[in-house]
């Protein structure tokens, strides 16, 4: 096969021209040949590509003590107004949410994600012990009640895509919106509050669209319900699949 067969582009007769004209020096022309391979061939394949993905996941929420409660209430305590009281025991209880995200083009290791699950942390019943502002102290026993806490976040992310092409860590924080809906008397109420959230986990690719992923996700908001109101944190434990788009 002749040489002007292989190389047919402007570029690459130039080439050609080059090795031809340095024959007396025929390891330049090898070193030529080698870089235009390795530049044609390696190129399109390093070129950053945007990425889009969706995923969908469950899990396990298991939220600490609300703390830091005040307590609001015509009939505990004997009628009680943002009385202080001992932190509230949640309930642990299963995790569903949906996720979507990008990570830029020019940036593959940055991307911004949005968020969404539901857990239903119950305030278990229990027994609770405070204090009125007037230095009244009360114990009562309360109910369970009924809570769900949705929760939309906005998160930023980090990953580590050059670690491995089929295991990819990734971290991240955001900021989200807590709806919290609670039951009293056959009445149901939303409240909703503002807080962050802090994501670690890891994607384990199968094929080009499809991933297994897992993550730990750490919540803090301070919420009101009912008549109460505190602080409330929770550690969520969460596996899934996600589908990339343009990949």
């Amino acid at each position: 096969m002749k040489t002007c067969e292989l190389f047919t582009s402007p570029c690459q007769r130039g080439i050609v021209k080059t090795i031809r004209g340095n024959a007396s020096r025929p390891w330049l022309g090898r070193e030529l040949v080698l870089a235009w391979c390795v530049a044609v061939n390696y190129f399109p394949t390093t070129m950053a590509q945007a990425e889009w993905y969706v995923g969908g996941y469950g899990g396990l929420g298991n939220p600490g003590a609300f703390s830091n409660a005040t307590l609001s209430d015509p009939i505990i305590g004997g009628g009680v107004s943002k009385a202080r009281i001992n932190d509230l025991e949640l309930k642990t209880s299963l995790a569903w949410g949906a996720k979507a995200g990008y990570f830029f083009e020019g940036r593959p290791w940055l991307g911004l994600e949005t968020d969404l699950y539901t857990v239903t942390p119950d305030v278990k019943a229990q027994t609770i012990v405070g204090g009125t502002s007037a230095g009244r102290v009360f114990a009562d026993n309360i109910p369970s009640t009924s809570l769900r806490l949705t929760t939309w976040a906005m998160n930023i992310i980090i990953r580590s895509p050059s670690m491995s092409e089929v295991f990819q860590p990734y971290g991240g924080m955001g900021y989200g919106l807590f709806f919290a809906t609670s039951e009293k008397g056959g009445q149901s109420s939303t409240q909703i509050s503002p807080g962050f959230q802090l994501v670690a986990g890891a994607r384990y690719v199968l094929t080009s669209r499809w991933a297994l992923f897992g993550e730990f996700k750490f919540n803090r908001a301070t919420l009101r319900f009912s008549e109460i109101r505190g602080n409330y944190d929770s550690q969520l434990f969460a596996f899934g699949v996600m589908w990339h788009f343009d990949k």
